[in-house]
């Protein structure tokens, strides 16, 4: 979950808080539909605070994920002002906009295609209070509106600047894979054209981020509905790689959200491999190590391929670090299917693991499977994972002991009092307290092995001017 917070606008403006649960993409969307409001003159102000406008962007992935929606509405709906409106939109709006709508307060609920009117909408209602319980979502969640951040700058803990902003390249999904209800909610995969993702990190960059994390639904499959199409622009990733290796010039790095392993081309490892400003950082999804598995899953690959895909990015780029989503509890998950799926990631050369546990979907294929697992099975086997991924974590930082990374400096500080920062590899470090370092800016250190899974020690040994080069 996202708050988002920025101070500073005039006292008297009139206040809105808005609130992301869910992905990365939720979060873009927020931060995007903050500055449309931000820059009409509104206050945006923290979740917490008493406002004139709430926004909730919700998540429907799991049914834990609706209930916590449905919580946060009605945190909402308590501390609003007389007269206040609180406006629900994102998956779980589309997925039941009628059970939203009938939660006590709720003024206004909007479907994912309808999000980017947002603002029209909240003025319309403004105008005609007489519009209570509203419900705009269209049957067919696919859009290609892609929102832009406007002029305002997030800012996080302590009101120190954000140094980070997510770019959504891509929404929507062509997969079907069996547990999943986000192609019912988000639509099919549509691209964001490469010059108005060029424009928007321009943008950005001109705002002051030095890092853009491109984000989607399925991030990789950019480009892919244009070459369907017939579309003489650039129809893959790698070429959207190579459009972006200019944009901030050596004062910006990229970072690519998670790649299906069919979307890991030789053509893109190349792209980012010629663009030192791409961070050495790759997110593929596994769900499952086992083939049987991940067929019941509706996945596109097997164990194999995926082990292959790993090894390849391996190769290529050994200072990498490769992270997976995985999956316990799936129907027909027996001991057998678990060990499999896990001595195949204990084989290969990942860094770190997203650990989920399978939670039914109704409308997906998965609950009508046999052989659901019980409940303290999959406690245990997540709680196997987590200590695997530990164990991940702490192999990496061992083998990276002693070598040189470009650190972004962030405005959060250590357990020890230092400020910490991220490396292009997604290593986590913390700088020593008594040197010196500008937030937001990049610095060349040496990495500190410190024996924790999830945090370095970083000694600066040069301040290369903030530049990647």
């Amino acid at each position: 979950m996202v708050d988002c917070d920025v101070r500073g606008e005039a006292p008297d403006a009139r206040a809105v808080a808005f609130k992301s649960l869910g992905c990365r993409v939720n979060f873009e969307e927020i931060e995007c539909l903050r500055g449309r409001f931000v820059d009409a003159g509104w206050r945006s102000v923290d979740f917490d605070q008493t406002a004139d406008l709430y926004v909730i962007n919700t998540c429907t992935v799991t049914g834990l994920a609706d209930a916590e929606s449905r919580k946060t509405v009605r945190r909402a709906v308590r501390r609003k002002r007389a007269g206040g409106l609180v406006v629900v939109t994102g998956c779980y709006a589309q997925r039941d906009p009628e059970a939203l709508a009938a939660l006590d307060g709720v003024d206004l609920v909007l479907g994912n295609k309808e999000k980017g009117q947002l603002f029209e909408h909240v003025q319309r209602f403004r105008e005609d209070r007489r519009l209570a319980g509203e419900i705009w979502v269209d049957s067919e969640p696919t859009t290609e509106n892609f929102l832009n951040h406007g002029s305002a700058r997030g800012q996080g803990e302590q009101g120190s600047l954000r140094t980070r902003a997510t770019l959504k390249i891509q929404d929507g999904c062509d997969e079907r894979c069996t547990y999943c209800i986000i192609p019912t909610v988000r639509g099919a995969s549509v691209s964001r054209p490469l010059e108005s993702v060029v424009d928007e990190a321009r943008h950005l960059g001109r705002s002051g981020f030095r890092e853009l994390a491109l984000t989607g639904v399925n991030t990789g499959s950019w480009g892919r509905d244009f070459a369907r199409a017939g579309r003489s622009e650039a129809t893959s990733l790698a070429k959207l790689v190579r459009a972006l290796q200019h944009v901030g010039g050596t004062r910006m790095r990229f970072r690519l959200n998670s790649l299906e392993p069919d979307t890991v081309t030789d053509e893109l490892l190349d792209a980012i491999e010629a663009s030192p400003m791409f961070a050495r950082h790759f997110h593929v999804p596994l769900q499952h190590g086992d083939s049987a598995m991940l067929r019941r899953m509706g996945r596109n690959y097997d164990a194999a391929v995926y082990a292959a895909t790993i090894r390849r990015i391996h190769e290529r780029f050994p200072e990498a670090s490769i992270g997976a989503d995985v999956m316990v509890g799936f129907p027909g998950e027996d001991e057998e299917r678990f060990r499999s799926g896990r001595d195949l990631i204990e084989s290969l050369p990942l860094t770190y693991l997203h650990v989920f546990t399978y939670s039914q979907r109704e409308g997906t294929a998965a609950t009508r499977m046999p052989g659901h697992v019980a409940e303290d099975i999959k406690r245990a086997r997540s709680q196997d994972l987590h200590a695997l991924e530990d164990d991940l974590r702490r192999a990496f930082l061992a083998r990276r002991n002693g070598s040189e990374e470009l650190l972004l400096v962030e405005g959060k500080r250590g357990p020890r009092g230092g400020l910490t920062g991220l490396t292009g590899n997604y290593i986590r470090c913390e700088l020593p307290v008594d040197r010196d370092a500008s937030e937001n800016e990049f610095v060349q250190v040496t990495i500190e092995n410190r024996g924790e899974p999830r945090l370095a020690g970083a000694v600066p040994v040069a301040t290369p001017n903030g530049c990647l080069d």
